[in-house]
């Protein structure tokens, strides 16, 4: 029977660890080229499909950081609040805003545990400003990262408008430079993504590629694959710094017959070599074409042995017509 499932003609599976490839930025090894010894070559009528088998990245790096953008406030005009690269629960947030001397003299911030928001109240007797539109730290601290500038009152409370987001690194991106045309994603259309892996442990711990997500087949524009250059980000293309701690991921590279429309006949279709059933009952007469046919009513050129009920002679010959030509094409198949 034929197997209508298509086979690789061939398979490369690539195992990388970080340690030993080459840090394209200093200090961060989430960006780093793979120079390989035996390139991956496809024929002109054949494409690579790339894929992951495995990840296995520390939970290393920080929800607040310089890095992930997500670590400054700006209050009255042209005053900054920078954090720390570092982890923080919400407590510490609340803690970094009251420990500083500035803009705690001006502010006293507050945290509702039910609700998941924060409240900045002035206590001086005039007006101060939040600027929300120059901050990058909204997310985390419950507000739009496209927010204006607030002004608060004295004596006044500004409070979040939504929750307060301590998990700001929800997934990863695993990019690479080799060309790919059946990717997309809703921040550049064309993306150079090969998978997306959730965030699903607490900080410290492994983040593996795991039975709920998605395995992408990304199918490469190019005939040969001798380097690659590959990028770890967050949701937001922020380049993830896990602080010097190693990591592994690895590819498999198969190579597929290229998909070419059946009506081109210099090269046979993927199509054509795998879906033989489908040909065969596509090539079975239709029922007008059987019954426009010479029919024999004689009862004895008409199998007896397992008549149908309430069928008539009419109905039983044609019956046996498809029949006949469903088998004689099964034999001309072979």
């Amino acid at each position: 029977m034929d197997n209508l499932l298509i086979q690789p003609i061939n398979s490369t599976v690539l195992h990388i660890r970080s340690k030993d490839a080459t840090q394209n930025i200093t200090g961060y090894n989430t960006d780093f080229k793979v120079n390989l010894v035996s390139p991956i070559i496809s024929k002109p009528d054949e494409e690579i499909h790339i894929s992951m088998m495995s990840a296995e990245i520390p939970y290393s790096f920080y929800n607040i950081s310089s890095e992930l953008e997500n670590n400054t406030l700006i209050y009255d005009t042209n005053q900054t609040l920078t954090f720390d690269s570092q982890d923080y629960s919400i407590d510490d947030v609340v803690d970094f805003f009251n420990a500083d001397a500035n803009f705690s003299a001006i502010f006293e911030t507050t945290y509702n545990e039910q609700k998941n928001k924060i409240s900045f109240r002035n206590k001086t007797v005039t007006s101060h400003t939040i600027d929300l539109d120059k901050s990058n730290i909204n997310k985390v601290i419950g507000f739009d990262e496209d927010d204006t500038q607030r002004t608060i009152t004295a004596g006044s409370t500004l409070t979040s408008d939504f929750v307060c987001n301590m998990a700001s690194v929800h997934s990863i991106f695993i990019k690479s430079s080799m060309a790919t045309g059946n990717v997309l994603s809703t921040r550049a259309g064309n993306s150079t993504t090969l998978q997306k892996i959730s965030v699903d442990v607490n900080s410290n711990g492994i983040i593996y590629l795991n039975q709920s997500d998605f395995r992408q087949i990304s199918v490469s524009q190019v005939n040969v694959i001798d380097s690659i250059t590959f990028r770890i980000t967050d949701q937001n293309d922020n380049l993830l710094q896990l602080n010097n701690v190693n990591f592994e991921i690895s590819f498999i590279f198969n190579i597929y017959p290229r998909y070419v429309p059946e009506n081109n006949n210099t090269t046979t279709s993927r199509r054509s070599i795998v879906n033989t059933v489908p040909q065969q009952i596509n090539n079975i007469p239709s029922q007008s074409t059987v019954l426009n046919r010479p029919i024999n009513t004689d009862n004895q050129n008409i199998d007896d042995t397992h008549p149908i009920e309430n069928t008539s002679a009419i109905e039983h010959a044609s019956n046996r017509l498809v029949l006949d030509n469903l088998l004689d094409i099964v034999e001309n198949q072979n």
